[in-house]
């Protein structure tokens, strides 16, 4: 946009004007950052910009000068030097976000969508990138407007568009100003109206799908593009206002919608979009807000399972064989016996009944976290704290929740040729995650078996390995031994050993978790003078390692934890060993 163009936009007709508008906006459209023009010449074409929406008789203009706006609204830079309260007020009416008052006056009105649409565009760019207008549009009626259309979301000939829009501004509201959050709970019934939302989206699937609800819950269903999209910006803004309810102690209000809302959540646990990646994202979120519920409501993801005729879609559980040829070692051939994560047979976890319960929204949550795990450039602390901190929360405050998932997790040992961290199942790609460099998701890993084990030191080492294991036993103290859990777990025992690991199980490395055969002592022979000075040996390399800052050898302490120890030397006093006569030291 350069000078002549701006003065002929000032002073120009209506063709004109468009035109030179559709211009710019087609040269701008997929830039996503400012666009770079002179802070006055920036200026001079928002106002005359502004000039035009504010003139109800220039209304085929609206939707050209709205789409600049949109455009112009990118640069944060600018933004405070030109918008004010009146400015602010022309875009949000024209996004149809007025009072109830003015809506009812409005009734007969024919409203252009298209218009309102990239109204909401505008307020949802100015919102992200100004403070100051974030401010604005709290007392303004964007609020007020946002949830009186909020009611009307049931009208058949409400785009999809306007409610998607709707609900990504009342997100980034909700998101940069908390102190709205209350506001929308109590006086607007924020969270009553949103999760009706969800649950017309639900049913409205369900429809389109003829298929039909048993036992008062959702079957799983199919969104498509246009319902997902909205789906996933009403999860989101459910969980800003959530996030600040009391988890230990909601009021009789907060806990009814809870309740409800628990049952939903469940149903979208279950439910899929038309991509795999629009599902990750429906799955995301609705595991996000799980997260900030309260974990009595964990409960509620595990119905009864319905009584005799009612279906429940479920994979089979698949077990494989594979014996090992010739029949030489029977110790060995229990080694080598692959299994998945559970034993066929009643309520062993392998399918989808466990304790009289529906368990399909935890297998769900498992294979997510899974999904999670695998997915490439995943690894992170962004994709995978959630999840697993929603399962650490689940199997710490539910029993049932933990029983199951540990048969799914850590089901009875039958294969331990390998270490624990090699190969496929679940249980693997955890105990790799406890030596992550990324602290966080290394401490919630190992928390979310230590808590399936039942905070059994003895146990977690079984199903991880002692190297595994180290980091959280020396951060709880636990390297000398177990305490007291810090949960009053079931007295009954879940960890019956099988006849193949009870073969093997003498046999099986602490450290590596592994099968090892017996192989001869590298001591045997040694008298003790040979043994003492092999011992020495390992002493001084260890010392020279300490000395080059390699290592940093360590003693466990009363607590139970390592303590640093400043020379090798102080080792010997745990070790029994004797330091030997000086002529001795030159027979390498």
């Amino acid at each position: 946009m350069d000078e002549s163009s701006l003065r002929l936009l000032e002073a120009g007709n209506d063709q004109d004007f468009v035109r030179l508008l559709k211009e710019f906006n087609s040269k701008f459209e997929q830039q996503f950052t400012p666009v770079g023009l002179d802070s006055d010449l920036y200026r001079r074409l928002w106002y005359v910009v502004m000039e035009r929406l504010r003139n109800p008789a220039a209304t085929s203009t609206h939707q050209a000068c709205l789409s600049t706006i949109r455009i112009l609204s990118r640069d944060k830079s600018s933004l405070p030097e030109v918008v004010d309260k009146e400015q602010l007020s022309v875009i949000v009416k024209l996004a149809g976000l007025v009072t109830e008052e003015e809506a009812l006056e409005r009734l007969n009105q024919q409203i252009n969508y298209d218009v309102v649409t990239e109204a909401q565009k505008c307020l949802s760019n100015l919102v992200y990138n100004s403070t100051s207008i974030q401010r604005m549009c709290c007392v303004n009626s964007c609020i007020p407007g946002l949830m009186c259309r909020l009611k009307t979301f049931r009208d058949p000939e409400l785009p999809h568009t306007v409610k998607y829009f709707d609900m990504r501004l009342l997100f980034l509201l909700t998101a940069f100003c908390a102190d709205i959050r209350p506001k929308l709970r109590s006086e607007y019934h924020g969270l009553t109206y949103l999760i009706e939302i969800l649950d017309l989206s639900l049913k409205t699937a369900q429809e389109e799908m003829e298929i039909h609800s048993y036992g008062g819950y959702l079957c799983q269903v199919i969104f498509k593009d246009e319902e997902g999209e909205v789906v996933n910006e009403v999860l989101k803004v459910l969980y800003n206002l959530v996030l600040h309810i009391d988890k230990t102690s909601p009021d009789e209000e907060e806990y009814a919608h809870c309740l409800r809302l628990s049952t939903i959540l469940r149903a979208l646990i279950l439910s899929t979009c038309t991509t795999a990646e629009k599902t990750d994202t429906l799955h995301s979120n609705t595991v996000n807000l799980l997260l900030v519920m309260p974990p009595a409501m964990y409960d509620e993801l595990l119905p009864s399972m319905p009584q005799a005729g009612g279906n429940v879609m479920c994979p089979p559980p698949v077990v494989t064989t594979q014996p090992l040829a010739g029949a030489t070692a029977q110790v060995e051939a229990a080694c080598f016996t692959e299994v998945d994560d559970g034993e066929s047979g009643h309520n062993d976890g392998s399918g989808c009944e466990y304790d009289g319960r529906d368990m399909t929204a935890i297998i769900q949550l498992l294979d997510f976290l899974d999904a999670r795990i695998n997915a490439p450039g995943q690894s992170s602390n962004k994709s995978l704290m959630p999840i697993l901190t929603l399962m650490v929360e689940m199997v710490q405050a539910n029993r049932i929740i933990r029983k199951f998932v540990r048969l799914r997790v850590l089901p009875p040992l039958r294969d331990v040729s390998k270490r624990p961290e090699e190969g496929n199942t679940l249980r693997n790609k955890l105990c790799t995650l406890m030596t992550s460099p990324l602290h966080d998701l290394k401490h919630l890993s190992a928390n979310f078996l230590f808590i399936l084990c039942k905070e059994s030191v003895d146990r977690l080492i079984k199903y991880t390995g002692y190297g595994n294991a180290a980091g959280l036993l020396a951060s709880r103290g636990l390297m000398l031994g177990g305490n007291k859990p810090s949960v009053d777990y079931s007295s009954g025992s879940e960890d019956s050993d099988t006849e193949e690991y009870v073969r093997v199980r003498d046999m099986v490395n602490p450290v590596t978790g592994r099968y090892e055969p017996p192989r001869p002592s590298p001591l045997e022979g040694m008298t003790d003078e040979q043994k003492e000075h092999e011992a020495m040996k390992l002493v001084n390399v260890l010392d020279k390692l300490t000395r080059n800052n390699i290592i940093q050898p360590c003693r466990i302490g009363e607590d139970g934890k390592p303590h640093p120890v400043s020379s090798v030397l102080e080792l010997q006093e745990g070790m029994g060993i004797r330091q030997p006569p000086q002529h001795n030291n030159d027979s390498d």
